[in-house]
């Protein structure tokens, strides 16, 4: 019983003096050097991961990460907000609108340029002096605007399933050059372009009828293949006539030799040739004569083709504020 005692002693002795070297220890270290304790590990249960998930999202982050989330928000400081999202929205819009208007007034300048040549606006039936197969071919074409293709370079347009020389023709003017250009589409696809100018400019005259009647010739010369260069020439003879003359280049030397001549007729009735003083049937868009009725929010309009009616019918509201604007500088 004494030797049981004797253990218990020198074991309390024992305990006793650990604790006091663990006092002096924990007295001799600073508050700041104190080592944090670590906390015991125990299993980790779905009920304790909840937990600590959860306290993570409620708990906000007392330090900055060296790399922040990209999804931070933009910090502005006093009125600079341009590295803002909505800043930044507006001034794509603002692009955006200066873009339209310059579209606009290069389509306003391509316009008037072409406005001369609206005389070729309709039907129109052609016969060819040259044989092909034995006969002579007959060309139908129907020319109308196009605004559609391009909205920044408006085109006057024909399509033929007859003619022997193209299918298609786009007729536009090139502010930058100041040149009128033509493109051609023939059977098999293969598109040439050729550039313009008025070998005769545009007169108008009186006629028979005592209504003025437009002239002029303006040729158009394909620039590449250098080998093979054709040439076109619009020989307007009166409004209701124009002969198309074509030409091929041979040896060399800018030598052209007509080839074939298509004399072509106007189908219908002629339209007349001055672009102003129609009134309420001036054409909305090209300021021709309007010979089709359009209609917006029940207001009636005039537009000359077919061509200016799919434009019109696309964007009202656009055509019908250049028109009041336009109408609204001339008075």
């Amino acid at each position: 019983m004494s030797q049981v005692n004797n253990y218990q002693l020198i074991l309390e002795s024992k305990i006793s003096l650990c604790f006091l070297a663990t006092v002096l220890l924990c007295t001799g270290c600073s508050k700041s050097e104190m080592p944090t304790p670590v906390p015991a590990q125990k299993t980790t249960t779905d009920s304790d991961m909840n937990d600590s998930s959860n306290a993570a999202q409620d708990e906000a982050p007392t330090e900055q990460s060296e790399n922040p989330p990209s999804e931070l928000p933009v910090i502005t400081f006093g009125n600079d907000t341009s590295s803002s999202p909505a800043a930044n929205g507006e001034m794509k819009s603002g692009e955006k609108q200066n873009e339209t208007l310059e579209a606009d007034k290069r389509a306003d300048v391509v316009i008037a340029a072409l406005k001369d040549l609206q005389i070729l606006l309709g039907t129109w039936r052609g016969i060819t002096q040259k044989n092909f197969d034995g006969s002579k071919a007959l060309d139908e074409t129907n020319w109308v605007w196009d605004f559609k293709t391009n909205p920044k370079q408006p085109a006057l347009v024909m399509s033929s399933q007859a003619s022997p020389y193209y299918r298609n023709a786009s007729m536009t003017f090139i502010p930058e050059s100041e040149q009128y250009q033509l493109q051609l589409t023939d059977d098999e696809g293969q598109t040439s372009t050729l550039i313009g100018e008025f070998t005769s400019e545009i007169k108008d005259e009186p006629g028979d009828d005592d209504k003025p009647q437009r002239s002029y010739k303006l040729e158009f010369t394909e620039k590449e293949p250098e080998d093979k260069t054709k040439r076109l020439v619009f020989n307007q003879q009166n409004n209701n006539r124009y002969l198309l003359e074509v030409y091929e280049q041979r040896g060399g030397n800018d030598r052209f030799f007509r080839v074939d001549t298509v004399s072509t007729q106007r189908e219908g009735t002629s339209m007349a040739l001055i672009d102003e003083g129609y009134g309420e049937r001036t054409c909305i868009i090209s300021g021709g004569l309007g010979t089709i009725t359009v209609s917006y929010q029940g207001k009636s309009y005039y537009v000359c083709c077919t061509g200016c009616k799919a434009a019109f019918e696309e964007e009202p509201e656009r055509w019908i504020a250049r028109f009041e604007e336009q109408s609204k500088s001339m008075n």
